[in-house]
């Protein structure tokens, strides 16, 4: 099965797609954590924020995200582009393991293999009018196992087993990766072993990945514009437990 890195689309000189924002002074924002950029944020503690691992209950909804162009200026406001999937930003912090989603998203995405999630009710500004959305959120990041996967080095191309690079757990990576960086090269993971099958996941290199079925799925129902898939190959994921 193939498997595709999810991607914000943006193509210089054409159509800039927005992220969804939420400032500080509306509904919910103390429960979203920004890298400290906004001193009003942080009212919560930070088990009780959104967060790569925290999933959190009795929250309001979160009233109201607006739409904003998080990289370039542009004297006039960006057109206006209804999507069905943003991108999280508060601050000029991009929340990795979030989206902003339509109900249709939201539907289409629930019958699939998901890590454990959550999706928050929120709304969404839209040409004066509040829409129904929701924060999707991962609570957890795929584990890899790193002393099943193979490595490559991206300097000269040669793949290696954890075997023969002797690594067994990810200190070992990270302490191998150091050494092929001190020789000028990085150790990339090139097949990824890792604990779970999910069909939307995140994990170490990869960042946001979708599988092919779903990928399809999300085409099928018209909802991927702003958004792109890169195939992973020639690098390849298994799972431990299918």
């Amino acid at each position: 099965m193939k498997f595709y890195q999810l991607k914000i689309e943006i193509r210089p000189g054409q159509k800039i797609y927005p992220s969804a924002y939420l400032s500080p002074e509306m509904k919910g924002a103390e429960f979203i954590p920004d890298g400290g950029d906004t001193k009003n944020f942080f009212k919560q503690p930070i088990e009780k924020s959104i967060n790569n691992t925290s999933l959190i209950d009795d929250v309001p909804v979160f009233d109201f995200f607006v739409l904003k162009e998080l990289y370039g200026k542009r004297k006039k406001k960006f057109d206006w582009i209804k999507l069905n999937a943003y991108d999280f930003v508060v601050g000029h912090y991009t929340i990795s393991s979030c989206f902003l989603v339509s109900e249709q998203f939201k539907e289409t995405i629930t019958a699939f293999y998901l890590p454990r999630h959550k999706f928050y009710p929120a709304k969404l500004m839209y040409k004066g009018e509040k829409l129904d959305y929701y924060i999707f959120q991962l609570g957890e990041e795929t584990k890899i196992a790193f002393e099943k996967c193979a490595y490559a080095d991206r300097k000269s191309g040669i793949i290696q087993t954890a075997v023969e690079l002797g690594i067994h757990s990810k200190n070992d990576y990270l302490d191998k990766r150091g050494t092929f960086f001190d020789k000028g090269s990085v150790l990339d993971i090139h097949d990824f072993v890792l604990d779970k099958y999910h069909d939307y996941f995140i994990s170490r290199e990869l960042f946001k990945v979708v599988s092919e079925p779903l990928k399809e799925a999300l085409e099928a129902a018209g909802l991927t514009e702003g958004w792109k898939f890169e195939d992973i190959s020639p690098r390849t994921i298994t799972f431990l437990n299918p």
